[in-house]
């Protein structure tokens, strides 16, 4: 019993000092206080709750790297509704069915959250730090401590992914896009 209460007030010491720090490093990257204070809290319920505490020497490096992680992550899902949101509607023609091409992009979204998903933890993160955070392949290396070859690696087999991935589904698309330059 007197473990888990030092373990509570251990974890509630690492809360105290690192939450305001967390919450303003990750509202750097969302540009949104609300939800850089959601992010924040979702990484210390994990940590809490998958009892990282007793297994990790540097829980103050977990909980940023993991808080920076998640704030990637929601900028990324941001970045990409906003983006194929502009496209979506740049590229729709006078007439049609809007029903259905929303669904039809709705789709085409799901599969591409999919395969990024899908994607290796470490390819994943440098490919979404290159299209998303627009980090250069060395600024990348130097923040994950790795080559820039291995960048340039992770980056090709990212977008060779990902070409099979979205070729596959835009192929049932295609009408679509070709009315709208005929």
């Amino acid at each position: 019993m007197a473990e888990k209460e030092e373990e509570l007030q251990r974890f509630e010491e690492l809360f105290r000092r690192y939450y305001p720090g967390l919450c303003q490093r990750v509202c750097r990257i969302t540009q949104n206080m609300e939800a850089a204070e959601d992010i924040v809290q979702e990484v210390f319920i994990h940590f809490w709750d998958s009892d990282l505490l007793q297994t990790i020497a540097l829980p103050e490096s977990y909980l940023f790297k993991a808080a920076l992680n998640k704030a990637l992550n929601y900028t990324t899902g941001q970045k990409r509704r906003a983006t194929l949101g502009g496209q979506y509607s740049a590229q729709q023609p006078v007439s049609g069915n809007n029903t259905e091409q929303e669904l039809e992009l709705a789709e085409l979204q799901k599969k591409t959250d999919e395969a990024i998903a899908s994607l290796p933890p470490v390819c994943r993160k440098v490919f979404l730090l290159s299209r998303y955070e627009e980090m250069s392949h060395k600024e990348i290396a130097e923040f994950l401590q790795i080559s820039p070859n291995t960048v340039d690696n992770h980056i090709k087999k990212a977008l060779s992914i990902l070409r099979k991935v979205l070729l596959s589904s835009l192929l049932p698309l295609a009408p679509i896009y070709f009315t709208f330059f005929l």
